[in-house]
Protein backbone atom coordinates (compact mmCIF):
# COMPACT_ATOMS: atom_id res chain seq x y z
CA UNK A 1 0.00 0.00 0.00
CA UNK A 2 1.07 3.53 -1.03
CA UNK A 3 1.94 5.98 2.36
CA UNK A 4 1.74 8.78 0.15
CA UNK A 5 0.30 12.01 1.57
CA UNK A 6 -3.57 12.78 0.40
CA UNK A 7 -2.56 16.06 -1.55
CA UNK A 8 -0.16 14.09 -3.66
CA UNK A 9 -2.75 11.82 -4.80
CA UNK A 10 -5.48 14.28 -5.34
CA UNK A 11 -2.95 16.41 -7.10
CA UNK A 12 -2.09 13.62 -9.50
CA UNK A 13 -5.76 12.61 -10.49
CA UNK A 14 -6.63 15.94 -11.03
CA UNK A 15 -3.66 16.34 -13.42
CA UNK A 16 -4.50 12.83 -15.05
CA UNK A 17 -8.70 13.77 -15.52
CA UNK A 18 -7.70 16.42 -17.93
CA UNK A 19 -6.81 13.60 -20.46
CA UNK A 20 -9.67 11.01 -19.67
CA UNK A 21 -11.19 9.70 -22.40
CA UNK A 22 -13.38 6.26 -23.26
CA UNK A 23 -11.09 3.20 -24.07
CA UNK A 24 -10.30 -0.11 -22.75
CA UNK A 25 -7.85 -0.75 -19.80
CA UNK A 26 -6.79 -3.17 -17.09
CA UNK A 27 -9.53 -2.03 -14.72
CA UNK A 28 -12.65 -1.58 -17.00
CA UNK A 29 -11.33 -5.08 -18.34
CA UNK A 30 -13.29 -6.84 -15.38
CA UNK A 31 -16.51 -4.72 -15.35
CA UNK A 32 -18.61 -7.94 -16.31
CA UNK A 33 -16.78 -9.86 -13.69
CA UNK A 34 -17.05 -7.39 -10.90
CA UNK A 35 -20.99 -7.21 -11.86
CA UNK A 36 -21.26 -10.68 -11.64
CA UNK A 37 -20.09 -10.68 -7.95
CA UNK A 38 -23.27 -8.16 -6.93
CA UNK A 39 -27.08 -8.59 -5.96
CA UNK A 40 -29.11 -8.17 -9.34
CA UNK A 41 -30.69 -5.39 -7.68
CA UNK A 42 -29.52 -3.20 -5.04
CA UNK A 43 -30.95 -0.22 -3.04
CA UNK A 44 -27.67 1.54 -2.28
CA UNK A 45 -24.28 0.67 -3.57
CA UNK A 46 -21.10 2.68 -2.50
CA UNK A 47 -18.49 3.00 -4.95
CA UNK A 48 -14.90 4.13 -3.64
CA UNK A 49 -12.06 5.91 -6.11
CA UNK A 50 -14.89 6.08 -8.60
CA UNK A 51 -12.80 8.18 -11.14
CA UNK A 52 -14.96 8.93 -14.34
CA UNK A 53 -17.57 7.33 -13.35
CA UNK A 54 -17.91 4.17 -15.51
CA UNK A 55 -18.42 1.60 -13.48
CA UNK A 56 -20.56 4.08 -11.33
CA UNK A 57 -22.96 4.10 -14.11
CA UNK A 58 -22.98 0.19 -14.40
CA UNK A 59 -23.52 0.50 -10.85
CA UNK A 60 -26.91 2.61 -11.48
CA UNK A 61 -28.16 0.48 -14.21
CA UNK A 62 -28.67 -2.29 -10.99
CA UNK A 63 -29.55 0.07 -7.91
CA UNK A 64 -31.74 2.91 -6.50
CA UNK A 65 -29.24 4.40 -5.51
CA UNK A 66 -25.27 4.99 -6.05
CA UNK A 67 -22.78 7.46 -4.10
CA UNK A 68 -19.77 7.56 -5.84
CA UNK A 69 -16.61 8.75 -4.00
CA UNK A 70 -13.34 10.23 -5.07
CA UNK A 71 -10.67 12.19 -3.84
CA UNK A 72 -9.77 14.51 -7.09
CA UNK A 73 -12.20 17.30 -7.67
CA UNK A 74 -11.65 17.19 -11.33
CA UNK A 75 -12.03 13.29 -11.54
CA UNK A 76 -15.72 13.86 -10.29
CA UNK A 77 -16.34 16.89 -12.70
CA UNK A 78 -15.44 14.72 -15.49
CA UNK A 79 -17.90 11.93 -13.81
CA UNK A 80 -20.75 14.15 -13.51
CA UNK A 81 -20.25 15.47 -16.88
CA UNK A 82 -20.71 12.08 -18.63
CA UNK A 83 -22.79 10.84 -16.24
CA UNK A 84 -25.72 13.46 -16.63
CA UNK A 85 -28.55 11.46 -17.61
CA UNK A 86 -28.09 9.03 -14.35
CA UNK A 87 -30.21 10.43 -11.86
CA UNK A 88 -29.33 8.57 -9.25
CA UNK A 89 -25.52 8.44 -9.00
CA UNK A 90 -24.53 11.10 -6.06
CA UNK A 91 -20.72 11.69 -7.06
CA UNK A 92 -19.68 13.42 -3.93
CA UNK A 93 -15.51 14.67 -3.65
CA UNK A 94 -14.47 13.10 -0.35
CA UNK A 95 -11.29 11.82 1.82
CA UNK A 96 -13.04 7.94 2.34
CA UNK A 97 -10.46 7.57 5.51
CA UNK A 98 -12.64 10.68 6.94
CA UNK A 99 -16.06 9.23 5.77
CA UNK A 100 -18.74 8.82 8.52
CA UNK A 101 -20.10 5.60 7.47
CA UNK A 102 -23.66 4.54 8.79
CA UNK A 103 -24.19 1.16 10.50
CA UNK A 104 -25.48 -1.37 7.74
CA UNK A 105 -25.80 1.49 5.45
CA UNK A 106 -25.03 -0.04 1.85
CA UNK A 107 -26.25 -3.49 0.02
CA UNK A 108 -22.68 -3.20 -1.49
CA UNK A 109 -19.82 -1.41 -1.51
CA UNK A 110 -17.06 -1.48 -4.79
CA UNK A 111 -13.66 -0.15 -5.37
CA UNK A 112 -11.28 -0.56 -8.44
CA UNK A 113 -7.46 0.20 -8.32
CA UNK A 114 -7.79 2.31 -5.39
CA UNK A 115 -7.26 0.54 -2.56
CA UNK A 116 -3.18 0.11 -2.81
CA UNK A 117 -3.45 3.73 -1.75
CA UNK A 118 -4.94 3.50 1.44
CA UNK A 119 -4.13 1.90 5.14
CA UNK A 120 -6.67 -1.37 5.00
CA UNK A 121 -6.13 -2.21 8.47
CA UNK A 122 -7.95 0.49 9.19
CA UNK A 123 -10.56 0.75 7.07
CA UNK A 124 -11.83 -2.70 6.33
CA UNK A 125 -13.55 -2.71 9.94
CA UNK A 126 -15.65 0.31 8.96
CA UNK A 127 -16.25 -1.17 5.00
CA UNK A 128 -17.83 -4.28 6.73
CA UNK A 129 -20.12 -2.48 9.78
CA UNK A 130 -21.43 -0.38 7.01
CA UNK A 131 -22.28 -3.10 4.66
CA UNK A 132 -26.48 -4.57 5.73
CA UNK A 133 -26.73 -8.36 6.51
CA UNK A 134 -25.98 -10.38 3.41
CA UNK A 135 -23.85 -7.22 1.63
CA UNK A 136 -21.27 -7.72 -0.37
CA UNK A 137 -17.73 -6.12 -0.69
CA UNK A 138 -16.24 -6.05 -3.98
CA UNK A 139 -12.51 -5.08 -4.62
CA UNK A 140 -10.13 -4.97 -7.67
CA UNK A 141 -6.74 -3.68 -6.77
CA UNK A 142 -3.40 -3.58 -8.69
CA UNK A 143 -1.09 -6.65 -7.51
CA UNK A 144 2.50 -6.73 -7.50
CA UNK A 145 4.71 -9.52 -8.90
CA UNK A 146 6.25 -12.04 -6.09
CA UNK A 147 6.50 -15.56 -7.55
CA UNK A 148 7.53 -17.36 -10.23
CA UNK A 149 4.14 -18.27 -11.44
CA UNK A 150 3.27 -14.78 -11.62
CA UNK A 151 6.53 -13.87 -14.07
CA UNK A 152 4.88 -16.98 -15.96
CA UNK A 153 1.31 -15.52 -16.26
CA UNK A 154 3.25 -12.06 -17.66
CA UNK A 155 4.12 -14.17 -21.03
CA UNK A 156 0.39 -14.63 -21.33
CA UNK A 157 -1.15 -11.02 -20.08
CA UNK A 158 1.92 -9.11 -21.95
CA UNK A 159 1.16 -9.93 -25.46
CA UNK A 160 -2.37 -9.92 -25.28
CA UNK A 161 -2.50 -6.84 -23.33
CA UNK A 162 -0.46 -5.38 -26.54
CA UNK A 163 -3.48 -7.07 -28.70
CA UNK A 164 -6.09 -5.39 -27.14
CA UNK A 165 -4.51 -2.08 -27.24
CA UNK A 166 -4.34 -2.27 -30.97
CA UNK A 167 -8.09 -3.96 -31.20
CA UNK A 168 -9.40 -1.52 -28.59
CA UNK A 169 -7.98 1.44 -28.34
CA UNK A 170 -5.75 2.38 -32.08
CA UNK A 171 -8.20 5.46 -32.36
CA UNK A 172 -7.13 7.05 -29.58
CA UNK A 173 -4.60 9.51 -29.59
CA UNK A 174 -2.02 9.94 -26.32
CA UNK A 175 0.15 13.40 -26.05
CA UNK A 176 3.05 13.69 -23.96
CA UNK A 177 1.44 15.72 -21.17
CA UNK A 178 -0.85 12.62 -20.82
CA UNK A 179 1.79 9.71 -20.32
CA UNK A 180 3.95 12.31 -18.15
CA UNK A 181 1.14 12.76 -15.88
CA UNK A 182 0.54 9.14 -15.70
CA UNK A 183 4.18 8.58 -15.33
CA UNK A 184 4.56 10.58 -12.34
CA UNK A 185 1.75 8.94 -10.77
CA UNK A 186 2.95 5.48 -11.51
CA UNK A 187 6.62 6.54 -10.13
CA UNK A 188 4.91 6.44 -6.78
CA UNK A 189 2.88 3.90 -6.31
CA UNK A 190 3.12 0.65 -4.62
CA UNK A 191 1.31 -2.76 -4.46
CA UNK A 192 0.88 -5.61 -2.56
CA UNK A 193 1.63 -8.73 -3.09
CA UNK A 194 -1.21 -11.69 -3.37
CA UNK A 195 0.63 -13.32 -0.09
CA UNK A 196 0.11 -10.10 1.79
CA UNK A 197 -3.28 -8.96 0.31
CA UNK A 198 -4.19 -12.51 1.64
CA UNK A 199 -3.22 -11.59 4.79
CA UNK A 200 -4.80 -8.44 5.71
CA UNK A 201 -8.08 -8.93 3.89
CA UNK A 202 -8.70 -12.57 5.74
CA UNK A 203 -7.56 -11.11 9.23
CA UNK A 204 -10.86 -8.76 8.59
CA UNK A 205 -12.91 -10.31 6.34
CA UNK A 206 -12.89 -14.19 7.29
CA UNK A 207 -13.74 -16.31 4.15
CA UNK A 208 -13.10 -13.51 1.94
CA UNK A 209 -12.46 -14.98 -1.92
CA UNK A 210 -9.25 -13.70 -3.11
CA UNK A 211 -8.27 -13.99 -6.66
CA UNK A 212 -5.40 -13.16 -9.31
CA UNK A 213 -6.14 -12.21 -12.50
CA UNK A 214 -4.47 -11.80 -15.74
CA UNK A 215 -4.20 -8.60 -16.25
CA UNK A 216 -1.54 -7.23 -13.14
CA UNK A 217 -5.00 -7.44 -10.69
CA UNK A 218 -6.22 -9.10 -8.01
CA UNK A 219 -10.15 -9.15 -6.67
CA UNK A 220 -11.38 -9.69 -3.00
CA UNK A 221 -15.41 -10.62 -2.94
CA UNK A 222 -16.53 -11.19 0.76
CA UNK A 223 -20.33 -11.15 1.77
CA UNK A 224 -21.55 -10.38 5.31
CA UNK A 225 -23.31 -12.95 7.11
CA UNK A 226 -26.84 -12.38 8.57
Amino acid sequence: MNELPTEKIRNDFDRIALFEQLRWNHNNHYHSFLLKQLPSYCQSILDIGCGAGAFSRLLAQRAARVIAVDLSPKMVEVAQEQSRRYTNIDFQVADILKWEFGVEEFDAIVSIATFHHLPLENLLPSLKAALKPSGKLVILDLLECESIQDKLSDFIAVPLNLILQILRNSHIRHSIEEAEAMREHLRTDKYLTLSQARQIYLRTLKNAKIKKHLFWRYSIVWEKSC
